[in-house]
């Protein structure tokens, strides 16, 4: 992973991962006071030659510092300390909680006693003390060698006034570092095993084709098209910049019909469709809009138009023209054929001759029409469309489409020959689209719809004149 990319990740998911630190945090709190507290308490003693005369000796026969120190522990010492402090443990138990250590570079054993009463620690740890300097030579049987030596307490031991543990700041913080690092990893795990399409990058990896635009995502609450809500918009310039990929290809090969698909439902197809069909209209082309998806259409929604008449009812009708079946849009230069009423054959009826037969007529009423589908991999029209038109593009959500999904949907495509004039990213968040507004310059108002009249006559394409817009925010 790049370190861009690395970044990138680590700041989208930096809530997460400072949520999960938090909640480990906070659990080590609460456990931590749960816990009894645990108190320490040390004596220091050394071991004393009776004589300048046995310093002759000292190490060279005996070891009796490391004799004490295994003698501070042994079960004979615990069990009569248990017996006259009339202890509620075993010598066992106890031997655990007794820890003797010898201070570097001198002789001063330190025996340390951990209890949960502080009082009781440090009475245990002189008792101990105390017993082996009195009975020592006792205890080892009075060895003539060890009665050389005595056990000198040097410091008594004291009741602690703060526990060794827990350690409540110490436990929130390894406990924080350990969550956001777990979180991390999870995110990066998570990220591995993602294969959902997010960027241009990740696009032409998987399948080698051309990102046109990536289009920021579209705030909600308006009830407009974008480019007709406010033209000036970072999102009505990305559709102008799709407008001009279009116009290039164009110059390179004839584009008079233009189908717009997704690989599966869900990817904003026909939002990206409808809009970009308006800054097409807006550069002066005549645009026909038709929607082709016949399962679940939904051109007439954005403009709030109805469904009665359509595609279903120009492949029909033989002496009706052409122009009649259209509803307006609220446009200059553009008109819409709806789906029309919904056929039991859609795949049938986007199959057949007459559907070709339709796409001709429609060359001849516009510039350029473009075609909304249903989504390529379930089902066969769009590939059906797509060999019959001059382009196809792809409307990818970025986020939502895995992987596996657009490479099955780009050879779907190149299995009939037909190679994709590009992808449009949508609702990318990573987006930053730059839209120049002159200072001060308002945004565009919303105009009043105006409805055409019922003898107003359609029989030219593109004839509507009203500049009103309806919305477009659904798919």
């Amino acid at each position: 992973m790049e370190f861009k990319a690395f970044v990138s990740l680590l700041w989208r998911w930096a809530w997460l991962i400072a949520l999960v630190a938090l909640l480990s945090g906070g659990l080590a709190y609460v456990v931590s006071l749960q816990l009894t507290p645990t108190y320490e308490s040390r004596v220091t003693v050394t071991v004393t030659r009776r004589t300048a005369a046995d310093s002759e000796i000292w190490g060279i026969n005996e070891r009796p510092i490391a004799t004490y120190m295994e003698l501070l522990r042994k079960r004979p010492v615990l069990e009569t300390v248990i017996a006259r402090l009339q202890l509620n443990t075993t010598p066992e138990a106890l031997e655990r909680r007794v820890r003797v250590s010898l201070t570097r570079n001198t002789s001063l054993i330190v025996l340390a006693v951990r209890d949960s009463d502080p009082d009781r620690a440090a009475v245990i740890a002189n008792e101990i003390a105390n017993l082996v300097a009195q009975r020592g030579r006792e205890l080892l049987g009075n060895d003539v060698t060890f009665s050389r030596y005595n056990l000198h307490v040097v410091e008594p031991a004291l009741p602690a006034t703060r526990p060794i543990s827990p350690r409540t700041p110490l436990n929130v913080a390894v406990f924080m570092v350990v969550g956001a690092m777990l979180a991390f990893g999870g995110v990066l795990l998570r990220e591995h095993l993602d294969d959902r399409v997010r960027s241009a990058e990740t696009i032409m990896q998987l399948t080698e084709a051309k990102t046109l635009v990536t289009i920021p995502p579209q705030a909600g609450g308006s009830s407009k098209p974008l480019v007709l809500a406010d033209g000036r918009s970072p999102v009505a310039e990305t559709y102008r910049r799709l407008r001009m990929h279009i116009e290039h290809a164009a110059a390179q090969r004839p584009i008079h019909t233009l189908l717009v698909t997704s690989a599966t439902e869900g990817e904003g197809k026909s939002t990206v469709l409808a809009n970009l069909a308006i800054v097409l209209a807006q550069a002066g082309k005549r645009v026909i809009l038709v929607d082709t998806d016949l399962r679940k259409p939904t051109l007439h929604t954005i403009f709030q138009q109805p469904n009665t008449r359509g595609v279903t009812t120009a492949l029909q009708s033989d002496g009706e023209s052409l122009a009649s079946h259209f509803v307006p849009t609220g446009v200059a230069n553009l008109d819409l054929l709806p789906s029309g009423p919904l056929p039991p054959n859609p795949a049938e009826v986007i199959g057949s001759s007459r559907m070709a037969d339709l796409i001709e007529r429609l060359r001849t009423h516009a510039d350029i029409v473009l075609f909304d589908s249903p989504a390529l991999l379930p089902v066969v029209d769009p590939i059906t469309l797509a060999r019959r038109c001059d382009a196809t593009v792809l409307v990818v959500r970025s986020g939502r489409l895995r992987g596996g999904a657009l490479v099955s949907a780009i050879d779907q495509l190149a299995r009939f020959e037909v190679e994709p004039l590009g992808v449009v990213l949508n609702a990318h968040k990573g987006a930053r689209s730059l839209a120049y507004r002159a200072a001060g310059a308002p945004r565009p108002a919303t105009p009043a719809r105006q409805p055409q009249s019922p003898g107003a006559s359609r029989d030219e394409p593109g004839s509507t004149t009203s500049t009103g817009g309806y919305p477009a925010t659904a798919e």
